[in-house]
């Protein structure tokens, strides 16, 4: 699973050299604040999920161990330069913003850790090979929200952040998916496994600490209109090309229940029309 290669790779991201005074000047549309604060929330929960596989079987494995420190290190400072464009545009979130964000943590949240621990007990490869899949279905979200943020914005310095930002994700999730189909590889019972835990639990990223309304319109707006069906089947796609998972529509599922709540011909990262002068 090429680990020492991730380790080789490893930094935190840099954003000290960002053009400041051209993000204050472009500023942030109001969907923009909202994006980047929950994507800056979640960034900076990595810490709390990686105390959550620290307290299953899992973490004994060495590879995982040393993967999962670089993993938290670098998400841990996506969430810092988030907070840092937010708070140069205007848009601060609080000192305690990590607290008060898990405060919102859903009682599905402490029911999945428990979960977690007591099957990682009874059985290890199986748990590793499920956490590995979803991993890298949270992943490539992840990655693909960036990529399109990158492309959408007009403020510069959030358009090289995301770039920045999609590099390391692209390393993420490269991890997870080839260490997922490593471990789905050796074993018919964990695809069994992993097949019916995602279709019945998994949920998209941030749906533990976030109201379903927010995750909704997260989605539309990072990929609106038919993009999000796209998007979508791209990644159940990618994700169908491990042992066991093919034709299991997640995202697709996700998609279609989030494109009624768009709001009907609205480009959701566009700057508001220039005032009168």
């Amino acid at each position: 699973m090429e680990i020492q290669r991730h380790l080789t790779h490893s930094d935190r991201i840099s954003y000290e050299d960002l053009d400041w005074n051209g993000a204050r000047k472009v500023g942030l549309t109001t969907d923009e604040v909202f994006i980047l604060t929950y994507f800056s929330d979640i960034e900076s929960q990595t810490l709390l999920y990686m105390r959550d596989i620290l307290g299953t079987e899992g973490v004994l494995d060495p590879e995982v161990f040393s993967f999962l420190t670089v993993w938290n290190y670098e998400e841990f400072y996506h969430g810092r330069a988030l907070a840092k464009l937010l708070e140069e545009c205007g848009h601060p979130l609080g000192h305690n913003r990590v607290a008060e964000v898990r405060k919102k943590a859903l009682v599905t949240e402490t029911l999945k850790r428990l979960g977690a621990a007591a099957f990682s007990k009874g059985f290890p490869a199986e748990f590793l090979a499920l956490y590995m899949t979803w991993g890298a279905l949270n992943e490539i979200t992840t990655l693909r929200g960036y990529e399109a943020m990158e492309q959408a914005t007009r403020n510069p310095a959030l358009a090289e952040l995301c770039r920045r930002i999609a590099k390391q994700e692209r390393r993420h999730f490269a991890w997870y998916f080839n260490s997922a189909r490593e471990r789905l590889s050796r074993s018919p019972r964990a695809q069994r496994i992993a097949r019916f835990v995602l279709r019945h639990a998994w949920s998209p990223v941030g749906a533990g600490v976030k109201k379903e309304q927010d995750v909704i319109r997260l989605y539309n707006l990072v990929f609106p209109g038919r993009l999000g069906e796209t998007v979508a089947e791209e990644i159940d796609r990618t994700i169908g090309n491990l042992p066991g998972l093919s034709d299991l529509p997640l995202m697709t599922r996700f998609a279609q229940k989030a494109l009624p709540q768009a709001s009907p011909g609205r480009l959701p990262l566009a700057p508001p029309p220039p005032t009168a002068v």
